[in-house]
């Protein structure tokens, strides 16, 4: 039962870094929100956050957005496209909001295009051939004491 724990903990951690091996993360940042739409400053004392999000819908369908961060008071985010579901080669619209501490909101953002680019995996690894390869560690035998 040990080994066969032990055998199942290698594979849990090599599981994880070959997921974190394929891992790729991407930024989307964006202008601060300052003015209101007529130009105005924003009052001090007022906050502004962000909600950006993705979408293969151009229209910017309210239904079809898929949010990448919220409550950011960061003008930029970091997402990973996998786990985020875009697919790999297509086009996606991000587009994002402005939140005042308030409540009040701004319109959607103009949408920004991206194709989500391919990710080619690594070679394989090939083993050296038999004569190049390190020498193995004894599977059995006695140590001798000296």
């Amino acid at each position: 039962m040990k080994k066969a724990a032990k055998h199942l903990l290698w594979i849990g951690i090599l599981t994880a870094l070959a997921t974190a091996a394929f891992a790729e993360t991407r930024t989307i940042s964006w202008d601060p929100v300052t003015t209101y739409t007529d130009n105005t400053p924003i009052e001090a004392g007022k906050t502004v956050s962000y909600t950006a999000y993705w979408t293969t819908d151009i229209g910017l369908s309210l239904a079809s957005l898929h949010t990448i961060g919220t409550s950011l008071t960061t003008t930029s985010t970091t997402f990973d496209p996998t786990v985020q579901g875009m697919t790999r080669g297509g086009t996606v619209y991000f587009t994002a909001k402005a939140v005042l501490n308030t409540g009040e909101e701004s319109a959607l953002s103009p949408a920004y295009a991206w194709i989500v680019p391919l990710i080619t995996p690594p070679p394989p690894v090939t083993p050296p051939p038999p004569s190049k390869a390190p020498p193995s560690a004894p599977t059995g035998g006695m140590i001798i004491r000296r």
